[in-house]
């Protein structure tokens, strides 16, 4: 009966341990189910997954190449994006054996690494080994904030991790980990991490390079190849050996990188062209632009170097900075911006002196003349560089030149080249005053002049009002424009702007044309300055008071070059002027912009005329009188000076005549014109002409032997003053230049009248027949009237 009972009873016991062993089962495949697939999907994406890193601002030089990248608001370094096709081979194989060598073959969740890391924490009775996949790392740090190394962190990253498995492919995951991992040093991303140790882009990165970088993201902090290299260097030899394990190397391979000696660069963003950065970065933002500029990185490294040699020479005479600008005409393209000697030098080498305004000095004179000769003034006209004085709303002005020095009569053309201040302030007043000057200078871009007319007074155009010398510079690359503005440029990709013509072409010719005329400087900067060079350039210089800056800026038609030197702190140099301080720098940019680039000069416009002048009166020659000196000069075809008549020259001398007001100067010896200028005679000064034919008192006797039987006389006087004969007995006409009287019989009077002042000398004279010689009585010799 017992076995009856029992087996029945078995037999339910078995079935319910079926079902319950089955419903655990059940519920453990159904919980996995849930946990591996549902749960995942009921969790968010890890936030920052959402949206790409935003790249830091990358500054690219005009070829590509980095100038600088700048911090995002986190303070780290990130590079653009780069996508798994973009990764090398080499730096894919040793992340994987460094952190995660079943990546491809896991779901997102490495069941193996988890037992092996229980084990080794239960050991340690702590967490030692956290068994984190690639998947796992990237929803840890894509997290909103810093999680706690505490087990639920690590299940929240696991299903995570699974979100991100059952959301995107193996490739995507890979390719996102290693653009957001750190590898220290405030680096983000592998291709930040390249370009910050090694100053590489990842395809050049070589096996042993990619298993440098590969050792980081364990333990950025403490894993710091500039702070503890020989930690680094043994992951990096575990990481090479576990590729080769994998079969990811071969013997070879591994031997050489083994071997490989790493070259650490320690970049720090780059700091290229720092001043140039400095003016386009407060108009980025911090959304990861790059952004590449017009600076040619090989001319900027020679600007920087030019300025710093030429510098050490003057180290002695307080000199302490300079700025340097090269533009491209066509463009308007800023190819080398240089703001001080050196970005890091303790005394203000982050003050950017190519944006600074400083005193320019005579270096905006050009501007004046410019305006002059639209108004009929032409290289020729001849300006009084006499002392004067102009009433002002403050006192007196009384202009003074660079060498304290008065030269009389100067041309405009020797008066620009030569920089002379008196010139060119009465040129200002004289065609309209300082307003005149203002309204062209902010029209060129000059953004510093904030003030009235009346403030500046006619020193603008010696350089009272501070101006940058980017701002001048552009206004000068107008001039190399013959007459067209457009705004300059940092930026390569900026859309390049229809000039704005502001000047006729024909006057900004006129100005290049004495720029660039040496002979013309010879008055302040003698025939061998450092501003002649080998071609053809149009150069200005400028010094400012008490030689606290100096400036040199020029052009030819392919490249203006803009100069200063000075002290940021204000200080004057030691008799430093715009030719000794800038001027040598200018040179040595413009030789150099000539190797690369051969320069060329400017087609004459049309309608200008060529003539001859005399510099000493600036009037034109005419064929028929020669003088002692001549030059060629250029004339818009509407302003020609006067022609030169005999009035204004001595010709028993051969000095021009200049009016009373060079008195003073004539008589003071030293003048450079001595011994080629004298004064123009009043009617004070004038003397009666001297009759030298006839004597007065003469007994001519009219020869039947003689031509014309003797009756023609030649009248003369001595000097060249223009006279005018007359008689009122004797007919008296010109021929070939010269007067001739008519000699009839009789006693006649004969008056020279000189026309410039009206004085009048008259001689009698009396004709006879020839018959009447021989009715004379001849005195013995030695008698009187002999």
């Amino acid at each position: 009966m017992s076995l009856l009972t029992s087996a029945p009873t078995n037999i339910l016991r078995r079935l319910f341990k079926r079902k319950v062993v089955g419903g655990v089962l059940g519920f453990c495949v159904v919980s996995f189910a849930v946990a591996w697939w549902g749960v995942p999907w009921a969790m968010p994406m890890p936030p920052r997954l959402k949206t790409p890193l935003p790249p830091s601002v990358t500054f690219l030089a005009a070829d590509g190449s980095p100038l600088r990248q700048m911090l995002t608001p986190d303070g780290e370094r990130i590079t653009l994006v780069t996508s798994y096709s973009q990764l090398p081979i080499d730096l894919v194989h040793a992340t994987l054996a460094a952190e995660d060598r079943r990546f491809f073959s896991h779901h997102g969740v490495d069941f193996s690494s988890i037992t092996r890391a229980i084990w080794d924490d239960l050991r340690a009775h702590r967490i030692v080994s956290g068994a984190s996949t690639i998947t796992q790392q990237l929803a840890k740090i894509s997290a909103d904030q810093r999680r706690a190394r505490t087990m639920s962190a690590k299940v929240t990253e696991a299903f995570q991790a699974r979100r991100v498995e059952m959301t995107w492919n193996k490739e995507r995951i890979l390719s996102e980990y290693l653009n957001r991992v750190s590898y220290g040093n405030q680096f983000i991303g592998c291709a930040s991490a390249a370009l910050g140790y090694f100053r590489k882009p990842l395809a050049d990165l070589t096996p042993a390079e990619c298993a440098f970088l590969a050792a980081l993201p364990q333990a950025p902090s403490r894993l710091n190849p500039f702070k503890n290299y020989r930690a680094v260097q043994q992951r990096q030899r575990w990481i090479l050996g576990q590729m080769r394990e994998q079969g990811w190397l071969s013997d070879e391979a591994l031997e050489l990188a083994r071997n490989e000696k790493i070259n650490l660069q320690h970049f720090t963003g780059g700091f290229e062209a720092p001043h140039a950065v400095a003016l386009l970065a407060p108009e980025t933002s911090n959304s990861g632009q790059t952004i590449r500029t017009t600076i040619l990185p090989n001319l900027q490294t020679r600007v920087e170097a030019i300025i710093q040699s030429r510098l050490n020479a003057l180290k002695e005479r307080h000199v302490t900075h300079a700025a340097a600008v090269v533009l491209e005409n066509s463009t308007g393209r800023i190819l080398a911006l240089v703001g001080s000697r050196d970005f890091f030098a303790r005394d203000a080498g982050q003050i950017n002196g190519a944006w600074s305004p400083h005193s320019p000095g005579s270096s905006v004179k050009p501007f004046t003349y410019l305006l002059a000769f639209q108004r009929g003034f032409t290289p020729a006209t001849v300006i009084p560089d006499l002392p004067i004085e102009f009433s002002t709303a403050t006192g007196t002005y009384r202009p003074e030149n660079y060498d304290h020095r008065f030269h009389g009569p100067v041309t405009a053309r020797d008066a620009l080249g030569s920089s002379l201040n008196i010139p060119a302030v009465r040129v200002l007043k004289q065609i309209g005053g300082e307003s005149l000057l203002l309204d062209a200078l902010r029209n060129l871009g000059i953004s510093t002049l904030d003030q009235s007319a009346e403030h500046y007074g006619l020193g603008l155009t010696i350089g009272n009002a501070p101006v940058r010398l980017l701002e001048l510079a552009n206004a000068y690359a107008c001039l190399a424009r013959l007459g067209k503005s457009k705004p300059w440029t940092l930026l390569q990709n900026a859309p390049l702007l229809q000039p704005t013509r502001i000047f006729p072409s024909d006057v900004c010719y006129l100005i290049a044309d004495v720029l660039s005329d040496n002979q013309a400087r010879v008055l302040s900067f003698g025939p061998h300055s450092v501003l002649k060079l080998p071609f053809r350039c149009a150069v200005k210089t400028g010094t400012s008071t008490d030689y606290r800056d100096n400036w040199t800026l020029g052009f030819t038609p392919e490249y203006t070059v803009g100069v200063w030197v000075g002290n940021f702190d204000n200080t004057p140099m030691q008799n430093v002027s715009g030719v000794s301080g800038a001027g040598p720098i200018f040179r040595d940019i413009f030789l150099q912009l000539r190797d690369t680039t051969p320069p060329t000069w400017f087609v004459e416009p049309a309608g200008l005329v060529h003539g001859t002048i005399d510099p000493r009166t600036g009037h034109r020659l005419p064929p028929d009188i020669a003088t002692r000196m001549s030059r060629e000069e250029i004339f818009l075809g509407n302003s020609l000076p006067p022609v030169a008549t005999r009035a204004d020259y001595d010709f028993d001398t051969g000095k021009a005549l200049l009016p009373r007001e060079y008195a003073s100067w004539v008589k003071q010896g030293d003048a450079w014109l001595a011994g080629l200028v004298d004064l123009k005679p009043t009617a004070r000064d004038r003397v009666s002409p001297r009759i030298l034919s006839p004597a007065d008192g003469a007994i001519i006797f009219l020869d039947p032997d003689l031509s014309e039987g003797g009756r023609r006389l030649v009248l003369r006087c001595a000097g060249d003053a223009p006279v005018r004969w007359g008689s009122h007995s004797l007919k008296i006409e010109d021929a070939n230049g010269q007067s001739v009287a008519w000699l009839t019989t009789g006693k006649h009077e004969l008056t020279a009248t000189d026309e410039t002042c009206g004085l009048q000398t008259t001689v009698r004279i009396e004709v006879r027949a020839a018959t009447e010689m021989r009715k004379l009585r001849w005195p013995k010799a030695g008698a009187a009237g002999s």
